[in-house]
């Protein structure tokens, strides 16, 4: 006899996989991270994808953190003031920042502390 699983639990399988792989995870109220954005500091611009994976976004001591290597961006919880926790990953080196949105969540302020990191701006035909 072959065994189904009930629609419930196939639909709770299917959620419980997508949200494994989405980028900042199944709360609705964490905006998408994910495309290409313009950095106001006129570094290369930053791309984050759907998985979290990242360029250009790791930055150590006021400066882009060069490497071949892509990093990990994640939205890992909410910050004072309607922000939001921001890691960034990138060879086996780890920064966390403070994310601030604002204009329809294109425009991101990156703090750490009270540093001001750089201001991204989504371009609009990359996501």
């Amino acid at each position: 006899m072959k065994h189904r699983l009930p629609l419930v639990a196939s639909a709770a399988l299917v959620l419980a996989v997508g949200c494994s792989a989405a980028l900042t995870g199944c709360s609705t109220g964490y905006p998408s991270i994910a495309g290409v954005w313009k950095a106001s500091d006129g570094t290369a611009n930053k791309t984050i994808s759907d998985d979290g994976n990242c360029t250009n976004m790791l930055y150590r001591g006021g400066a882009v953190f060069q490497s071949q290597v892509p990093g990990m961006c994640h939205i890992t919880g909410t910050a004072d003031h309607g922000a939001y926790s921001l890691r960034v990953t990138q060879a086996g080196k780890a920064q966390n920042y403070t994310a601030s949105f604002s204009n329809g969540d294109k425009t991101i302020a990156i703090t750490q502390g009270s540093t001001k990191i750089v201001t991204l701006t989504q371009v609009p035909s990359a996501h």
